[in-house]
């Protein structure tokens, strides 16, 4: 499917450098509903040419083209930096791009806590099975994604990879940490191994260590 993907978009646009899938797709693919894919061209063409390149796809593709030249938003940014899979060129253009996004802030942090409510909803609204447990991996993971944006804050780096914030943080940090990588990212959304049946009260204990975590960092970087 990446492959025929691809083809269609360098069919269309022969200008295109690099191409970067990234989301749900990457990391959860049994879970995706859709793909989505970054575009990196010399110069953008009408976007409706895109969309029509990737109609025929099963899945449903969302586009998003930017100029070499260009800048991609935060949230791009921080998800292509964290889990992207490039299906064409050397990478070296959205590397750039992903190393110039600005460092996230606490408010920003807070948001992302916030959002992973809005899964839960979705969760607690679908009938499907699969897709309902796909909401509450996403709500777990979205919590370790908004201590993931604080770490990075306190540490003012650009840097999304979790393993390389866990080692510049201070042990009292890096502990802490490595606790909410390993149930939320790896155990709870990698391996969907979350408590059944008390899916809520367990997003409720997580949020507020989560909440926690980030006040604390926000309290130490402002008395170190």
């Amino acid at each position: 499917m990446l492959q025929s993907l691809k083809e269609s978009l360098l069919k269309v646009d022969t200008k295109i450098e690099e191409i970067v899938q990234f989301g749900s797709s990457v990391y959860a693919p049994q879970l995706a509903l859709d793909i989505d894919i970054l575009v990196v061209t010399q110069k953008k063409r009408r976007y409706d040419i895109y969309w029509d390149a990737v109609a025929d796809c099963p899945m449903n593709v969302d586009v998003i083209v930017v100029q070499k030249d260009g800048k991609i938003g935060d949230r791009i940014a921080w998800a292509v930096g964290g889990m992207g899979k490039l299906i064409y060129g050397d990478g070296e253009i959205v590397k750039r791009m992903v190393k110039e996004m600005p460092v996230p802030t606490y408010a920003e942090a807070r948001q992302v806590l916030l959002n992973a409510d809005d899964y839960l909803v979705d969760a607690r609204d679908t009938t499907d099975l699969a897709r309902r447990e796909g909401h509450y991996r996403t709500a777990f993971n979205t919590l370790f994604d908004a201590a993931r944006l604080a770490v990075m804050t306190y540490l003012n780096t650009e840097e999304t990879r979790w393993g390389d914030l866990r080692r510049n943080l201070p042990s009292r940090f890096a502990r802490r940490f490595r606790r909410i990588v390993d149930t939320l990212h790896v155990k709870y959304f990698y391996h969907s191994e979350y408590p059944r049946g008390n899916e809520e009260a367990e997003f409720g204990r997580w949020k507020r260590i989560a909440e926690r975590f980030i006040n604390d960092l926000e309290a130490a970087a402002l008395n170190p």
